[in-house]
């Protein structure tokens, strides 16, 4: 199961229309009972629950809620209001205002503070401010602009220039204000004062309705503001003011201060000097963006200081200000999805009543467990801008039972408040970081509770699942598959773009498709479903009679060796086997689902301990003596002794390897082999060099994209060769090994051949040999460590080559970037990239791998290679006649996208485009997942099979990655199983591919692949290290770093960039959520965070520590 945590919200103006969109959602109002006097069996009236609604109503859970005496079920008034911010019963402000912290001795609790005569509530200065979030002053300030208001002599009182048509200019302070209470005095204004006649304060008085609180003044003269006034002022505030107000104020040059300024405009004094400062420190930055086209990621001010250094901002700054900022969003709540494995729906709701509530009340029981949990560790505020441990917060958990395809699928909505009560008994905004931190750990615990319980209630046993985790076993990837349909808007869009390009449409000028409006979600009876759902299951051999005997099954209690555990788990194929480094939260999803051997050769079953248990064992191999702690801050980060030692291993060897006097090339053939590179630059000159002639054992080098790494090799491998020296040549994929060897002319093998020739009696080198290694980021240390042992072995020396800003290891891996880091000086760098043509493409490159985010796009924008696309249906429209039109104008390239569902649409789109276009010939071969083969497609191999070669010639392989076209297709009429595709692969030559590898099938390992697939749209790992006319790619705010320079350095003329929105997780569950950011900002911003892959070797030995290896017993 799996915590997904969604920040609820919306505008400042929009927090009544959101608390009432979530309340309708999760507690939707009861249908009118029926008309038949006679009730349906098990029918509750008008109170019946529905598919989507749950078996019961929410419930509360939380201490602070339970304080607050919120216990049992949610009821519908006390939900919003606790979503509002206020305590249902005392109507206590439950959310202190943004950025109060500070203020807080000034502040009141942000309820009426007094009843006046006439039965209203009023409000003091302070529990005004804490009401609106403002300070003491900026409330002081805005009652003398509403006494000034209300006594019509605001124009009189600041001397403002009006014209006929003119609204009035900025206040001045009133006579009994105070200088302190208002602020600096406006410079007057750049025209002489006209007065506006006595009668035309209405119109000519205007202010705009958040800037000032009209006060009720007792006769002791203190100041009061009526609940109403304050709810008008407020909701003006929410609603915000338009730019065109702000300008018909006066003229465009008039000067204001930043506290005349925030009064206008609804903000804080602190908060425009903050966007001025960062105006004046970033304005080149900020103009160069704004050239671009784009609006810079941060809001900015333009303003500048006046006398005495105070910040001065014109009118018309403001008003573009006002124009282009985004208001920051309410949060109302947080909305914690608990969603679960497939096969647990289809067991609870095609099961029978008996199995139904040990499903859903196992489910429950680890919801429920990890939210008490989460409630320890992450029920956290802010005071003074640090993190403080709540005492407790609201929660109003809520079952449904379907997704929106009306498919089985139970899943929790927790409506978590946004509250925190502290223990001095005051409340703080919900610090959602810690929330975040730990969803992923809650997530594992709230999984072992649910198969503890479920397994001993049921006796039912777990499969692994197709791609992670544990499914029920006996419910089939089959039936998984049939019910996890998507009910997705997207897909009745591209049946319709399909249909238009099948009438020969451009798919760049379709636009009359538009992503349609998804409908609410169906309030449909479970029992009405129940039927469907069985017949259904019943067609993949899931009957009643199978389904019930998945349970009952020995409940045993599970027999666990720690020791062997532990040691499996920290072993190459356990927790450090995808990275090197992990925190508890990792290590507790690895303990719950790392697979424990079973009694008398039982299949393997996962940990069925319970949460606290698992906690325990977590605990327990974190100690152990398998695991190294490598920092000891309040997140720790661990590292096992196996992963460590790889690691330990490759940095001595590589260390003691410098300056051996190994495989030495003479000044002569080096000379020689330059001399027949004569095109070589200065730097590529020096890698030859340095590479032949340091005598490293062990050497890097670092050739950025389009550097001309390969043909700098090339000069490398002549000058060893004529020394007497064997090159061999490895890389990782297959493609990227034919490409080294067509490139350089030695005998080149993927790096998967070398590690299955490790026979000491017969390994591929000798003393004579230098082994290159391309593209070496995708070097996983495990596989290097092997490399370099059998280098050591043999005496041979070993390089590697490749750029660490691009695509790392799939395992385990980084120690390239690390010895290219910690030994910089023996690490030559090709810089220059002689591929990107266009001056904007380099400097954009050059700036995204050097982290500077904005410019990298201002410089992608200033080429027009930026595209920000506001849906998926527009990406597909404009990806796909981009790539069309390049296509037909002979720029073969591929569109590159991260995403497999989108990789596969956009093969079935350009091959239709094709086929309808005449470009595809004759007969069709149709394979799994809608793939349609014809002659003149492009292919690529999805994975090696040496068996496949062309005739007489078993190096002339399929090689992963390899690209090519099919050049014969021969269906079978009798047997489809015995269709053949003939391709004719690039630098390979033909080979008969039949449908057992080229479709749908399983290794001899058992992991199921697609041995060939079009070639029209690839992955961005797949297209590293290859060079393009034009490059088409797209990415979202889950995208790498090192993926997006990949994607923007493939072409030569033109790299063109489209930004989206990231994929729903949760397949459109309606709650309204905070309105995402731009694509551009949100992409920049996970851009941002991106860093290169850490490694535990370098948080075991800080760079600022001297290294010693002479302690290290390895060979070299």
């Amino acid at each position: 199961m799996k915590f997904t945590v969604t920040p609820l919200g919306g505008g400042r103006g929009d927090a009544a229309r959101v608390v009432d969109a979530i309340v309708r959602y999760l507690q939707p109002p009861p249908k009118a009972a029926p008309s038949s006097s006679t009730p349906a069996p098990d029918a509750g009236g008008p109170e019946r629950y529905y598919a989507d609604r749950g078996e019961e109503p929410g419930r509360w859970l939380g201490r602070a809620a339970h304080g607050a005496g919120l216990t049992g079920a949610v009821l519908r008034p006390d939900f919003a209001s606790v979503l509002a911010g206020r305590d249902p019963y005392t109507d206590e402000r439950l959310i202190t205002a943004q950025g109060s912290a500070g203020r807080r001795p000034t502040l009141g609790s942000g309820a009426h503070t007094k009843v006046g005569a006439d039965g209203e509530q009023l409000y003091d200065v302070a529990d005004a401010a804490a009401a609106l979030g403002l300070s003491h002053r900026e409330v002081e300030r805005m009652l003398d602009v509403g006494t000034a208001v209300a006594l019509g002599t605001f124009t009189q009182a600041v001397g403002v220039q009006a014209t006929p048509g003119d609204e009035a200019g900025p206040p001045a302070r009133p006579p009994d204000a105070s200088p302190e209470s208002v602020g600096p005095p406006v410079p007057p204004p750049a025209r002489p004062p006209v007065w506006s006649p006595v009668g035309a304060v209405t119109r000519q008085f205007w202010q705009p309705g958040g800037s000032y609180l009209v006060p009720l003044v007792e006769g002791d003269g203190s100041r009061w503001v009526r609940a109403g006034e304050l709810a008008r002022c407020a909701h003006a505030r929410d609603a915000g003011i338009d730019p065109g107000d702000i300008r018909s104020l006066g003229a465009p040059d008039d000067q204001l201060s930043l506290a005349e300024a925030a009064r206008l405009v609804g903000l804080t004094k602190q908060y425009l000097r903050g966007l001025a400062r960062y105006h004046e420190n970033y304005q080149v930055e900020i103009e160069r963006s704004l050239a671009a086209g784009r609006h810079p990621r941060r809001a900015f001010l333009v303003a500048h200081r006046g006398t005495k250094g105070r910040w001065l901002v014109t009118r018309e700054h403001l008003a573009e200000f006002v124009e282009r900022r985004r208001p920051p969003a309410v949060r109302v709540g947080y909305d914690l999805t608990l969603t679960t494995e497939k096969s647990l729906g289809v067991l609870a709701l095609l099961g029978d009543a008996t199995t139904r509530s040990a499903v859903l009340g196992s489910i429950q029981a680890g919801n429920d467990w990890a939210l008490g949990w989460l409630e320890d560790h992450a029920a956290v505020g802010r005071v003074d801008g640090k993190p403080v441990t709540g005492e407790g917060w609201m929660v109003a958990s809520f079952r449904h039972l379907t997704s929106r395809a009306l498919d089985p699928f139970p899943h929790h909505h927790n409506v978590i408040a946004n509250t925190v009560r502290l223990s001095d008994g005051t409340n703080r905004a919900l610090d959602a970081r810690a929330l975040y931190r730990h969803a992923q750990a809650a997530s594992a615990l709230a999984t072992a509770e649910m198969r503890h319980q479920l397994t001993n209630d049921l006796g039912v046993r777990w499969r692994p699942g197709r791609k992670s985790g544990w499914e029920i076993e006996g419910i089939t990837n089959q039936v998984v598959g049939e019910f996890s349909k998507r009910r997705n808007e997207i897909d009745d869009a591209l049946r319709e773009l399909e249909e238009e390009i099948g009438r020969g449409a451009h798919p760049g000028e379709v636009e009359h498709i538009v992503l349609r409006t998804r409908p609410a979600k169906n309030h449909t009876p479970a029992d009405d479903l129940i039927a469907s759902w069985r017949d259904r299951a019943a067609r993949h051999g899931l009957t009643p009679d199978t389904l019930a005997d998945l349970s009952g099954h020995d409940t045993q209690a599970q027999a666990v060796d720690e020791a062997a555990l532990f040691e499996s788990l920290a072993g190459a194929e356990g927790i450090c086997s995808g990275g090197s480094v992990f925190s508890r939260s990792e290590a507790l999803v690895a303990m719950a689902n790392h697979p424990v051997p079973g009694a008398d050769g039982e299949q393997a079953q996962p940990l069925l301990c319970g949460a606290s248990r698992l906690i325990e064992l977590t605990d327990q191999f974190l100690a152990s003596e398998q695991v190294v702690a490598l920092t000891d801050a309040d997140e720790p980060l661990y590292t096992t002794v196996e992963m460590l030692g790889v690691q330990d291993r490759i940095a001595a060897r590589f260390t003691k390897g410098l300056h051996r006097g190994a495989h030495l090339v003479p000044d002569g053939h080096v000379e020689a082999a330059l001399e027949r590179h004569a095109h070589l630059t200065g730097e590529q000159r020096r890698l030859v060099t340095e590479w032949c002639q340091r005598g490293h054992r062990f050497q890097a080098a670092i050739g950025r994209a389009g550097a001309g790494k390969t043909t700098t090799v090339a000069a490398c491998a002549d000058a060893w060769t004529a020394a007497g020296y064997r090159v061999l040549g490895a890389a990782v994929k297959g493609e990227a090994t034919r490409t080294l060897a067509a490139a350089t002319g030695i005998d080149c093998e993927t790096v998967a051949w070398y590690l299955v020739h490790t026979d000491p009696q017969s390994l591929p080198l000798d003393s004579r040999t230098i082994l290159v290694v391309d593209e070496a980021s995708t070097l996983s240390d495990r596989d290097l460590d092997t490399l370099m042992e059998m280098a050591a072995t043999t005496g041979a020396s070993l390089r590697l080559i490749g750029d660490p800003a691009q695509h790392g290891a799939i395992a385990a891996g980084g120690m390239f970037r690390v010895l290219c880091e910690r030994h910089e000086r023996d690490t030559p760098e090709l810089v220059t990239t002689h591929r990107l043509q266009d001056p904007h493409d380099r400097a954009a490159a050059q700036a995204l791998r050097e982290g500077r985010i904005d410019e990298a796009f201002d410089q992608l924008a200033a080429a027009g290679h930026l595209h920000i696309v506001a849906d998926d249906l527009a990406m597909y429209r404009e990806v796909l006649g981009r790539w069309w039109d390049a296509h037909r104008d002979g720029l073969e390239h591929p569109m590159v996208d991260r995403r497999n569902s989108t990789r596969r649409q956009l093969n079935r789109l350009a091959h239709l485009l094709r086929r309808v276009n005449g470009e595809l010939d004759g007969d069709e071969i149709t394979a799994s997942g809608d793939r349609h083969f014809a002659v003149g497609d492009r292919i690529t191999a999805r994975a090696p099979n040496r068996d496949l070669h062309v005739d007489g010639d078993r190096h002339a392989y399929v090689r992963n990655g390899a690209l090519g076209t099919i050049v014969a297709v021969r269906p079978d009429r009798r047997d489809p199983a015995d269709d053949t595709l003939t391709v004719d692969f690039d630098g390979i030559g033909t080979i008969d591919i039949p449908r057992s590898f080229f479709d749908h099938h399983r290794t001899p390992a058992g992991r199921p692949e697609v041995g060939i697939d079009h070639a029209y749209a690839l992955t961005s790992y797949a297209v590293q290290g290859s060079t393009r006319d034009v490059s088409t790619s797209r990415v979202d705010a889950t995208a790498t770093r090192s993926e997006t320079y990949v994607d923007i350095t493939r072409g030569r003329h033109a790299n063109h960039l489209y930004l989206t929105a990231s994929v729903d997780p949760l397949d459109g569950e309606a709650l309204p959520r905070v309105p995402a950011a731009p694509a551009d900002l949100a992409v920049a911003e996970r851009l941002q965070r991106s860093t290169g892959e850490l490694t535990a070797w370098e948080l075991a030995h800080p760079a600022d520590q001297a290294q010693s290896v002479a302690d290290q017993a390895v060979g070299i």
